[in-house]
């Protein structure tokens, strides 16, 4: 009978401790509501200078352009010589890396066929040329007798054919001859430019043909070498032609102010950016296509060079410390 008051007491202590673990339970909330102020520091931290930056008009008259623009040297001009004539090669003049002058030879094709045909050519103008005086020696006889009634009408009028006939085929002989030339001139293969010789595609024996176009030579323009810009697209208002410009090209060390000379208004859509080309004097060739130039646009009112001025460049060459 006494044993019965334990239950009481063990329901008792049972009840103190579930009151106590649910006060423990409640200790973090403080922490958590402390804690939130930390999480309401985002919208402190929103980029919102950046915005105020781009958007503010002082800013775009000094020209708050990108501090640096990449570019890429490239030829001012490139073209990959074919043959306009069918024939063997039997000589090829250069080899890649060499300067060439304009028109000078590059690929010379066998010539022996545009020969004979030259020759069979001029032997059929001069035989048109005989023919011709034949008929007017004729026509000027009938003509004299026709005035003077002693022959009929039908009779010079199939001499004045035969004439006008001659004088047809004399053309013909001599559009002969100026083709056959043509094709003789066209077996030398000249450069259309100054430039250099990258690549040479042919050998001594090989066969050149017009259809398909057989690559002779590849041949570009260096001198003056383009740089095109990549410039993205929020920069587009301070980018015109004559824009000033301060190009620095890490591969020689050498730094330039120069101006736009091109600005090509329609952008990639997969970059958002659109090109812009300065034309860098390159006299002693020591540019080549496809070297890195770091690019610095020069504010709105920074003085633009003239065409002079580009011809009076003072290259710096950087020494390796600075």
């Amino acid at each position: 009978m006494t044993a019965r008051p334990l239950p009481a007491v063990l329901f008792f202590l049972a009840t103190v401790s579930c009151q106590g673990n649910s006060e423990v339970a409640r200790l973090p909330q403080p922490t958590a509501s402390a804690a939130q102020p930390a999480v309401a520091k985002p919208p402190a931290t929103a980029p919102t200078p950046a915005p105020a930056t781009a958007a503010d008009p002082s800013a775009g008259a000094a020209g708050s352009a990108s501090p640096f623009l990449s570019g890429t040297t490239e030829a001012h001009r490139k073209s990959t010589l074919t043959p306009k004539v069918s024939s063997a090669v039997t000589r090829v003049h250069v080899r890649e890396g060499d300067m060439v002058k304009q028109n000078q030879p590059l690929v010379t094709l066998d010539t022996r066929d545009f020969v004979l045909r030259s020759q069979q050519a001029e032997a059929a103008r001069d035989g048109a040329k005989v023919q011709l005086d034949a008929a007017k020696l004729d026509w000027d006889r009938v003509k004299s007798l026709l005035a003077e009634k002693a022959v009929p009408q039908s009779q010079f009028d199939m001499i004045d054919a035969r004439y006008k006939g001659a004088k047809a085929g004399l053309s013909a002989a001599e559009t002969a001859v100026a083709m056959a030339q043509k094709a003789l001139h066209d077996s030398v293969i000249r450069a259309p430019f100054d430039g250099l010789i990258v690549k040479r595609f042919v050998n001594e024996g090989e066969y050149a043909s017009v259809m398909p176009a057989t690559p002779l030579v590849a041949i570009e323009e260096i001198d003056p070498v383009d740089l095109r810009i990549q410039v993205p697209s929020t920069d587009m208002a301070q980018v015109t032609v004559g824009s000033s410009v301060h190009v620095r090209l890490p591969a020689t060390g050498q730094e330039l102010d120069l101006r736009l000379t091109r600005v090509v208004s329609s952008s990639d859509p997969h970059t958002r950016t659109f090109s812009a080309i300065v034309e860098i004097p390159n006299s002693d060739h020591t540019l080549r296509s496809g070297l890195y130039a770091e690019v610095t646009l020069r504010p709105r009112g920074a003085p633009v060079l003239t065409t002079t001025d580009i011809g009076k460049i003072k290259k710096r060459v950087r020494s390796p410390g600075n």
